[in-house]
């Protein structure tokens, strides 16, 4: 049987780590992304194979790809999940840094889907894995700007699905919760670059109640699990919600209405500003 070809980018570390680490397990040659070289060495292996890389360089992302399929022959499955928080009131983060959540979390995604299409249709096969979030549902005080990214990958990931149903390729959206990585630690590094006035001293602390859970959440093996169950799945379901917290939230959100969910959400995390 020919050998299935899998790309996974941020795989340098969390999510995107187990997952190539348990589609290499499963047989797929892997092409392990990210821009850390040094982390991405540490899983180079028979199956996996590390490429230094810039979700935000269309011309470099093109190239790798064109090399893929020339050495390869063929791309199976795409997990797009590099990606990072802009943490900050919505009135602070500036326009730079909004824009750079963008290009990343956003139009990195879009890069690689619309540089895999072509061949996926010349094979009439082939998987998409869109990271989202539990926030590419609901969105919540000092997430907005990445909250905004990923409720644009849903909605690519809905528009995209449709239009390749019929050409034999799957589009997945995998909605993480509180997951234990690396993540949040990031997110809080690039809070403290951002000026904020003293009237959202109660949001920032509110950021961190919320966050609190996060050493004791679920490790990112959970969603590298869901990919793997969604490429080997001849018809996986449209979005996967996991762990708990990220399916409850959005039914929360649903039956509450907007006004008494906000509420409960600033509750949680102890922010009233006045």
């Amino acid at each position: 049987m020919t050998q299935k070809i899998a790309l996974v980018t941020g795989a340098s570390s969390g999510i995107g780590k187990a997952t190539a680490e348990l589609l290499a397990r499963n047989g797929y040659y892997v092409f392990a992304m990210a821009r850390r070289m040094d982390r991405l060495e540490q899983l180079r292996s028979d199956q996996i194979e590390p490429i230094c890389l810039d979700v935000t360089d269309a011309k470099v992302i093109q190239a790798t790809v064109d090399h893929i399929i020339l050495t390869k022959g063929r791309i199976d499955v795409l997990v797009n999940n590099a990606g990072f928080g802009q943490l900050g009131a919505i009135e602070c983060v500036s326009m730079e840094a909004a824009h750079q959540q963008f290009e990343v979390n956003v139009f990195g995604y879009a890069r690689f889907m619309q540089s895999v299409l072509p061949q996926m249709r010349k094979q009439k096969s082939g998987k998409i894995i869109n990271i989202s979030s539990i926030l590419g549902r609901i969105a919540i005080p000092g997430f907005g700007w990445y909250a905004a990214s990923k409720h644009a990958i849903e909605a690519l990931s809905e528009a995209l699905r449709s239009e390749v149903l019929e050409l034999g390729i799957d589009v997945v959206v995998i909605a993480p919760g509180l997951i234990k990585t690396e993540f949040a630690a990031k997110e809080f590094e690039l809070l403290n670059t951002v000026v904020h006035p003293s009237i959202y001293k109660k949001l920032l602390v509110g950021l961190r109640h919320l966050m609190a859970g996060e050493p004791k959440a679920p490790g990112p093996e959970i969603i590298a699990k869901a990919v793997h169950h969604a490429v080997t799945t001849p018809i996986p379901p449209v979005r996967y919600a996991l762990p708990a917290d990220s399916k409850t939230a959005v039914i929360a959100r649903w039956l509450l209405g907007g006004r008494i969910f906000a509420w409960a959400i600033r509750r949680k995390m102890k922010y009233f500003p006045y």
